[in-house]
């Protein structure tokens, strides 16, 4: 019920060791988590971008979108279409990854159907990029695994 720990959802926060006293018997030590420096499978990076684990400052937010909604039409376009349900995500063929032009115009129709407009009403994929990775990273899309057993 108090502050113990500065805790939070992005790389960084815990910067060295702390110590945490749960009651008089218990202590916790908080360590900084560590990634590898270079991932034999560009899948594993990409994943970890998704989910928030490498800074969002190094990666290019409306091209990694662009990358989640390529694999999210293939693994789960039921979940899409329900979040998004006022945008026309034309998600008719699922098991196979769609066209860019494809992925481009779902994102457009996403920006379209949240308001995600510049002037002269364009679409504005950078601001449906970013509502695209925190509808996922907070879990309003659904329960998602982006990795299979």
């Amino acid at each position: 019920g108090k502050s113990a720990a500065k805790t939070g959802n992005k790389p960084g926060v815990t910067k060295g060791n702390q110590w945490i006293r749960l009651d008089r018997n218990v202590e916790l030590l908080d360590t900084p988590g560590i990634l590898w420096p270079k991932f034999d499978d560009e899948t594993v990076g990409t994943n970890l971008a998704f989910i928030g684990s490498v800074n969002d400052d190094i990666v290019d937010k409306t091209l990694l979108a662009w990358e989640f909604l390529r694999k999210a039409a293939v693994d789960f376009p039921q979940l899409l279409e329900k979040r998004y349900e006022g945008a026309n995500l034309n998600l008719s063929s699922p098991e196979t990854p769609p066209e860019a032009e494809d992925v481009t115009q779902m994102m457009e129709a996403i920006a379209l159907s949240r308001s995600c407009v510049k002037k002269g009403n364009e679409p504005d994929l950078d601001r449906a990029g970013a509502l695209i990775l925190d509808d996922f990273r907070s879990g309003r899309l659904g329960r998602i695994t982006l990795e299979e057993p």
